[in-house]
């Protein structure tokens, strides 16, 4: 043999491999924390829009049976007081009349995370047609609510 190679046991990793591994970590987590934490928060914003069904429920019935008008409140279509419609993430769910077609369900909300602050508001409007029935609308009211609204 001419060439004669010295065996060279390699243990473990070089210091350019472990610094490119830390180096995606790092980058996947820049990503998914900001991510995981928007999706926390939708989560927590699910309580607020289950307490909302019977207001939307309501508003749906009175619009079926032409009930609806401007003074149409909680107490004229059957439910409690808009306070009584609280929970964790929510303070309170109002159902009003806007006239004979249209009504609101506004939904006030703790404060959820750095996302939404107290007072942040999401308000489900009905628009009610003989053709279509009822019809919602969604749109909130607050510095970031607007990226964390339900699809309708």
């Amino acid at each position: 043999m001419l060439f004669q190679f010295a065996k060279k046991y390699s243990s473990g990793f070089t210091l350019i491999e472990l610094m490119i591994v830390v180096a995606i970590i790092g980058i996947l987590a820049a990503v998914s924390i900001p991510a995981y934490q928007d999706y926390t928060i939708k989560a927590k914003l699910v309580e607020a829009i289950s307490l909302s069904t019977p207001a939307r429920t309501a508003v749906g019935v009175a619009c079926s049976e032409g009930s609806l008008s401007l003074a149409s409140t909680n107490a004229t279509m059957g439910l409690s007081l808009a306070t009584a419609y609280t929970g964790k993430y929510t303070t309170s769910v109002t159902a009003a009349g806007l006239s004979l077609t249209s009504a609101t369900v506004t939904i006030v909300l703790k404060a959820i995370g750095s996302g939404i602050t107290a007072g942040d508001t999401i308000m489900y409007t009905a628009n009610c047609s003989i053709d279509t029935g009822t019809t919602w609308t969604i749109s909130g009211i607050g510095t970031n609510i607007a990226e964390y609204l339900p699809k309708v």
